[in-house]
Parts: C-alpha cells; structure tokens; sequence
C-alpha cells in the first residue's frame, strides 16, 4: 500500500520537476550534476536536544539549474539511514523505556531554490566563493507511513567555493521538517503488562532528520566564455565617449 502511495507522489513529483526544467531550459542552458557524501542525524522522541547525534552515512545525488549568479533550482535524491538509542540519554523517563531502532531507511527526493548570497560565476576569479541558503519541497518513502506523512520540507546552509570554471566544491547541512512521527518507529502506547495504557512516544510533534555533506559538482554549461579583446574594446570605446 505504501509502495502504490510512493509511485503516486513520485509522478506528481516528476512532473513538476518536468515543467520546471522545461521553463529554465528555455531561460538559460546552464546546469551542474553532482554527487555528495556525509552523513544525516534523527531528531525527535529518542533525540529531542543533541543537533549532530548519532551520524549515519548518507548519499545524494544533485542537478542543478542556473538562473544567474545568484538564483539556482536545484533537485535531489538522498539516500540515508537512522539510528537512536534512549541510553544515550540521561532523562529517567528514556531510562525507563529503554529504547533503540537502528534500520529507519530514508529514499528522500526533494526539489526547491538555492540562493548565492555572493555572485558565482564560471570566469571571474574574484566571484569563485559564497555561502547560501537553499528551500525545498520533497517526500521520503518509508514503510508503514500514511500518504501525507510522506511529504517533507527540506532547508539549510552551506559554502560553495569554484575549483575551476567547470567544478565546484561545496560543504551544506540542511535539515528535515516531516509530517510523520513514525522515523523512530516508536508506538504512541505500550500494549502489555503494567506499561498498559503508558504513552511511550510524543505524538503530539513531529520527528525531523537532518543531512550534512561535502558535495562534488561539475558544470554543464552552452555559454562561451568572454571574449577579453572584445571586453577591452568595449571598455576603450566607453572611456572615449
């Protein structure tokens, strides 16, 4: 059943993406593919404090396209686990519950805005490095999950820096707002002896996983590079008048 949902949210998802890249094709033939390793962190009834516990390692695959130096949409599939255990913990209660799930399996695609907050260009030295901020929409697939749990909102920051006109190297964390309580796999009461009745898990708020990682990209990009004798004619001329 969860499998059939995936499927479903997975052609929607496709077709905005479609649409998406149709219309930025036509506005600028401009894209970077690349891979990025690291790792992602729970965060929810296990772990409510800790921003960078338990790393688990973690994949991604990016495609970017380039409206100008600033503006980029961008589109993601992450691959990633998660891990969480209450003896980590030092609150009585966790102690009590004594916890631990090691197999949340994450298939996460996303699709949203990068931003540069400094112009990044494929010939200018001078305009080769800035951070950014990055908003998405996406869904994970995860067994036993309903079909709106799916949908996720992924936000962060990073540091880009360009090797060279065609690679980039970048460094982001970004994380996960989800709409399911269910990434730690805890039930919302226990079902046998004197624990009958008890609420073993929050339900009342939601789980969030983060990713973070050191991405490799390397640009796909039309556009000649400048002609310098042209640049410098035009700078001559405009100096005359």
């Amino acid at each position: 059943m969860c499998h059939n949902k995936f499927i479903k949210n997975l052609i929607v998802f496709f077709c905005v993406i479609f649409f998406t890249n149709q219309f930025s094709y036509a506005q600028h033939r401009n894209f970077d593919l690349g891979i990025m390793l690291g790792t992602s962190q729970y965060n929810g009834d296990v772990n409510m404090t800790k921003p960078f516990y338990s790393p688990q390692p973690t994949i991604a695959f990016l495609v970017k396209k380039n409206f100008n130096t600033h503006y980029s949409i961008r589109f993601c599939a992450t691959f990633g686990n998660l891990k969480a255990d209450d003896s980590d913990f030092k609150h009585v209660y966790q102690e009590k519950r004594n916890f631990y799930f090691d197999n949340t399996r994450i298939i996460e695609l996303s699709s949203g805005i990068e931003f540069n907050f400094l112009e990044i260009t494929n010939e200018k030295k001078a305009h080769n490095f800035s951070p950014y901020v990055t908003f998405n929409l996406g869904f994970m697939y995860m067994e036993d999950i309903k079909w709106y749990e799916t949908f996720d909102i992924p936000m962060g920051l990073g540091l880009k820096y360009k090797i060279s006109p065609r690679f980039e190297i970048r460094t982001e964390w970004a994380f996960r707002k989800t709409f399911s309580d269910k990434l730690d796999q805890l039930a919302d009461q226990a079902n046998d002896g004197f624990l009958q009745y008890k609420q073993i898990s929050f339900n009342k708020t939601k789980d969030w996983f983060s990713v973070a990682g050191i991405s490799l990209l390397f640009n796909f990009s039309e556009d000649k590079l400048p002609c310098h004798i042209y640049e410098q004619r035009k700078y001559n001329n405009a100096k005359k008048k």
